[in-house]
């Protein structure tokens, strides 16, 4: 009775993304060679498609015979792992005879699971079970409530299968097959397949190869080409596109003049890495779109302890070429500090991939890698930046009810640490911004997101969050200026953008767009149903206003951590409370939006 009075205290339900994959025609492998297919299976498995699962975000949580299954908090990062896990399986397979190939089906649902310890139960994993048995060998098959999380997010084209109905499922289910060989870009966020060019030199990066028999490298070669983003974003001289919409061409053909004409850049940097041991071998080459000539390339062979020396020569050939000699000149000024251990810089790596997840456990599995890398080094400023961000975001989504000076004050401390070992860093100055707002210490904010800008021009995330705190400072029509900047550094920027966007409009009393964005994404965080009643309600969509009010109080009943006592009136109140804003004219005017739409206030 207590086991099981345990195992139902560790049951609850969430939302995920689920992905069943098995593989095709295993009873007729197993009769024709036992031994050589359980090899070859457990071979696949360690070598490809754990280390992909693990390198986006996602975990094995059963296993059965010849097939698995696995969770993921993105569905987008499901559909690019079964992408890469097929992609590998098939590049393994052509040296083979077809009768000893090994090939798989993928199915991938998001839906309501029921977690029991480690296990996940419930509809959301049958669905996925069921429509990965209608994949063609080698495909990858979307359920309706899947392929809406992805639309217009990967550069994956897709065929509508129509209805199927699917053994034990009640209903017949839309399902949408991936299409491996037609790929295409979404429509980007500025609603155009073609961006103008900037009036400056304008550069993608686009992720690095990974030519190591080890998959589990392909993160190290993600970070390399971040951390050239990152430091050729410095430059004021220089048109950088963001991580988000650069990375969508991976696993695409490379026609450069198309990257080029739907990025909007004159020049596009390709690279590889291969790692051996101790070595590892870098090549790069830049590229001019409109004509695909190569303007530069080059090899380099280094010891892995190396690896950040490496990324500065590449950043310093680049711009040699593109920008001017004064310019040129900043880079030594401008060049962040590496860590000390490179052990320091892959738990720093681990650690923001499961931050990024944005879920508890997710967070804190990065808390504990943060640590880890300063553990190995107590100087690594970039951890006490995501510790700082960790705590911040504690506050937003995580903490309801909950003391807020506490976080604050550690948020505070990280980020401060951060800036104090590595002053060139942007990122800790945008959350020492969020940290003074939070505390209405504006004039501190606009200091800290002033000297991030001048540090990273091109960063889309620091305009992003600039073009926020310009709305609750009051000055809503200059954060949408910087929004559409943001917007253009990133095409493909993710929905956090336009969220954010939704509140800037509304603050701006500009409610037809507010509302035009949440038809289109959704409520992103917990407290966006608020913004969505409010901006319903001004607009005179009294229904759909109490809608969302009735969502939001419901999302309050689950988040809330404070006073079991509280009454909906004190959780309404305690989170509005919270909002940064410095003029009380925007305070009344999104309190009205909220008794409009019903909420208690």
């Amino acid at each position: 009775m207590a086991e099981h009075d345990m195992a139902m205290n560790e049951t609850r339900r969430r939302l995920a993304a689920i992905l069943a994959a098995d593989v095709v025609g295993f009873s007729r492998l197993i009769q024709l060679d036992e031994d050589g297919t359980v090899a070859a299976l457990t071979r696949h498995r360690r070598e490809i498609i754990d280390p992909l699962i693990a390198s986006h975000g996602g975990r094995v949580f059963k296993t059965m015979g010849d097939g698995l299954l696995a969770e993921f908090a993105s569905v987008v990062e499901a559909v690019r792992c079964a992408v890469a896990i097929q992609e590998q399986i098939a590049h393994h397979n052509r040296e083979l005879p077809a009768e000893r190939r090994l090939e798989f089906r993928v199915g991938i649902n998001m839906g309501d699971v029921l977690a029991v310890a480690d296990d996940l139960l419930g509809d959301g994993v049958n669905i996925a079970s069921r429509i990965e048995a209608v994949a063609a060998p080698g495909g990858v098959v979307l359920s309706d409530d899947a392929m809406r999380q992805v639309a217009g997010k990967v550069p994956f084209a897709f065929t509508d299968l129509g209805q199927h109905r699917l053994k034990n499922i009640a209903r017949p289910l839309q399902l949408h097959a991936l299409d491996l060989v037609r790929s295409e870009a979404p429509p980007n966020r500025n609603g155009k397949r073609e961006l103008a060019l900037p009036d400056r030199p304008s550069i993608a990066v686009l992720p690095f190869d990974n030519l190591s028999s080890d998959p589990a490298q392909a993160m190290l070669c993600d970070a390399i080409a971040e951390d050239i983003i990152t430091d050729l974003s410095r430059f004021h001289s220089l048109f950088v596109i963001a991580r988000d919409s650069s990375f969508l061409y991976r696993n695409r053909p490379a026609d450069v003049r198309q990257i080029g004409s739907e990025l909007g850049v004159r020049y596009l940097l390709e690279g590889s890495l291969r790692r051996a041991g101790g070595k590892i071998r870098v090549t790069v080459q830049l590229i001019e779109t409109a004509t695909s000539h190569h303007v530069w390339a080059e090899r380099y062979d280094r010891n892995a302890a190396e690896l950040f020396a490496l990324q500065d020569e590449v950043t310093h050939a680049i711009v040699g070429r593109l920008v001017s000699r004064l310019q040129r000149a900043d880079l030594e000024i401008a060049r962040r500090k590496p860590p000390d251990s490179l052990q320091a810089y892959e738990y720093w790596l681990a650690a923001t991939m499961a931050h990024e997840l944005g879920t508890p456990d997710g967070h804190a599995e990065a808390k504990a890698l943060y640590e880890k890398a300063l553990a190995a080094d107590p100087r690594y400023a970039r951890a006490h930046a995501g510790l700082a961000e960790l705590c911040y975001m504690e506050l937003l989504v995580g903490a309801w009810g909950q003391p807020r000076e506490p976080l604050l004050e550690e948020a505070l401390q990280h980020a401060r640490k951060s800036v104090e070992l590595d002053e060139s860093d942007a990122q800790p100055h945008v959350i020492l911004g969020w940290v003074h707002m939070m505390r209405r210490e504006f004039d501190r904010a606009v200091k800290h997101w002033t000297i991030a800008d001048e540090l990273n021009p091109n960063d889309a995330e620091v305009a992003m969050s600039r073009a926020t705190a310009h709305g609750f400072l009051g000055e809503p029509e200059k954060g949408l200026e910087i929004a559409e900047l943001a917007m253009r550094l990133n095409p493909y920027c993710p929905d956090w953008y336009l969220s954010d966007k939704a509140v800037i409009h509304f603050i701006a009393r500009q409610y037809e767009p507010a509302l035009a964005i949440y038809g289109s994404i959704g409520e992103l965080y917990p407290h966006s149903a608020l913004w969505h009643a409010a901006a319903a309600a001004m607009s005179g969509r009294l229904e759909e206003a109490r809608g969302q009010a009735d969502a939001f109080l419901a999302q309050a009943r689950q988040c809330w951590a404070g006073d079991p006592k509280a009454t909906p009136a004190d959780q309404v109140n305690w989170l509005v409370d919270s909002l940064p804003f410095k003029r009380e004219e925007d305070l009344a005017h999104f309190r009205d939006g909220l008794r409009r739409a019903g909420l208690p206030i």
